[in-house]
């Protein structure tokens, strides 16, 4: 006798085995989700523990080697200059910089774009010439407007490592070129 299955009735009642192992081979089942507990177990996250793990001290390093460490971050930073017509790929620019190992100073996407018109365009711009004295590089993406010609010049003054890159094929790639390549806006 075969019996109808219904869900969510408590009174379930089931197909003989054999209906039983054909269902079960042509629908996997589903494993079940973790419980919150397990899940807090395996691994939680929450700024405690994740400073905890940063501050323990493991005898791979002495004390001094772990503070350096977690407290110094040896990696660059690096400004980012771009003009505004490349205010779109800000995000690609900051992942390509983080990818090459270093921490980048991208400004729009600290001040997005002049915080979108709210405060004086100098204010903004007195913060990104001293982002750049900060800053230990500067690498340049795509063409050059008046802008970044003006940021590029406090950074040689200030004898700081430029990079340039074209962005042409920005996202697929990003070139190292001399400075001669890249074109003025």
């Amino acid at each position: 006798m075969i019996r109808a299955i219904s869900f969510g009735d408590s009174s379930t009642t089931h197909a003989p085995n054999a209906v039983e192992s054909v269902r079960s081979r042509s629908v996997p089942k589903m494993a079940e989700s973790p419980t919150q507990e397990q899940v807090t177990a395996a691994g939680a996250k929450n700024a405690e523990e994740i400073l905890e793990r940063i501050f323990t001290l493991t005898p791979k390093a002495s004390p001094a080697e772990q503070a350096e460490k977690a407290l110094r971050r040896p990696k660059q930073l690096i400004y980012c200059a771009l003009s505004n017509r490349n205010f779109f790929w800000r995000q690609h620019i900051t992942k390509f910089v983080l990818d090459e190992g270093h921490v980048p100073i991208v400004p729009f996407m600290l001040f997005d774009y002049y915080l979108l018109h709210t405060v004086p365009k100098e204010t903004v711009r007195e913060a990104f010439n001293n982002l750049i004295v900060r800053c230990d590089q500067m690498w340049v993406f795509g063409n050059m407007s008046l802008g970044v010609q003006v940021q590029m010049g406090i950074a040689k003054r200030l004898k700081k490592p430029i990079r340039f890159y074209d962005i042409t094929d920005m996202p697929y790639r990003v070139v190292s070129v001399p400075e001669a390549m890249l074109r003025e806006e």
